[in-house]
């Protein structure tokens, strides 16, 4: 599949940051989490409160083991807190909200092998509601373009690349239509330059359609590139060590966005911190 690298335009978006006093689609209040290890409390957060403009591309960072992709599975729905509220459009979270789609880092676990492209798609589709058949079909037709696998609808997932494969599972998150896009290092499993064509697919995305965007990755350069906004956690229990307002213009590319100062300072900044964390985790290192 030949897919030439896009310049993102970000329409209706703001160009800078995620503005703190403008209107906030996810708020985490006074969370407090706690698993049971062994016969041991492992606390992952406690207290932990934070705001998400509607809107906004916020990226979560962090070293590993800080909670990230727990904190998306509560803000989702798909935990409980042991403690303090999610409030989603101001209603507070006691399962997995509509208007919410998360999109998770297995792909290959997230399709149906039995299904076509086109058909993985109908499937996020019958999911929120009915359709005459032949509307369905070009409702399906118009996401299988947006993410740019025209040609390939009727092809099985084993048919497709690993970046395909995850474009399938974008597709059929995003014809649900939801206000809310929750990606859990969706691009992790795949290379090195797909994961820049898709880095620049989810951008495309995020300017096409009225979403919020909230992204976790280990990738400090990946969450710089993105996003309007970077929230850096600390160690367990979890606090909010960095709220970081990119204001990097948009559209952004691939070479010239990597290039500029303010971008390396900026990825500076947030993985200093972060690798000085990693290492005091580290014995004699």
């Amino acid at each position: 599949m030949q897919v030439t690298p896009m310049n993102v335009e970000v329409k209706g978006k703001s160009s800078s940051a995620d503005k703190a006093d403008g209107e906030t689609i996810i708020e985490v209040r006074g969370i407090r989490k706690v698993y049971a290890v062994n016969q041991t409390a492992l606390t992952v957060f406690d207290g932990l409160s934070y705001k998400i403009g509607r809107g906004s591309f916020l990226s979560i960072i962090g070293p590993s083991g800080c909670g990230k992709s727990t904190l998306l599975k509560l803000i989702s729905g798909l935990e409980t807190p042991s403690g303090g509220e999610v409030f989603f459009n101001g209603r507070r979270i006691d399962g997995p909200p509509k208007g919410m789609i998360y999109v998770f880092q297995q792909y290959t676990k997230s399709i149906f092998p039995w299904r076509t492209v086109l058909q993985n798609i109908r499937f996020g589709l019958d999911s929120q509601k009915s359709l005459p058949a032949r509307e369905a079909h070009e409702k399906c037709m118009e996401y299988v373009k947006l993410v740019g696998l025209q040609g390939y609808e009727n092809y099985y997932p084993y048919q497709l690349s690993g970046g395909m494969q995850q474009r399938v599972v974008i597709a059929r998150a995003l014809i649900c239509e939801p206000d809310v896009l929750l990606m859990d290092e969706p691009f992790s499993a795949v290379d090195a330059m797909t994961r820049a064509i898709l880095q620049e697919l989810i951008l495309k995305i995020w300017s096409t359609l009225p979403i919020t965007v909230l992204f976790v990755t280990h990738d400090v350069d990946e969450a710089v590139f993105l996003s309007n906004r970077i929230v850096s956690l600390g160690r367990a229990p979890a606090t909010v060590r960095e709220d970081v307002a990119i204001d990097l213009a948009y559209p952004r590319d691939q070479i010239r966005t990597r290039g500029e100062e303010r971008f390396n300072g900026f990825r500076q900044r947030l993985f200093s911190s972060i690798f000085l964390q990693e290492k005091e985790g580290i014995p004699n290192a």
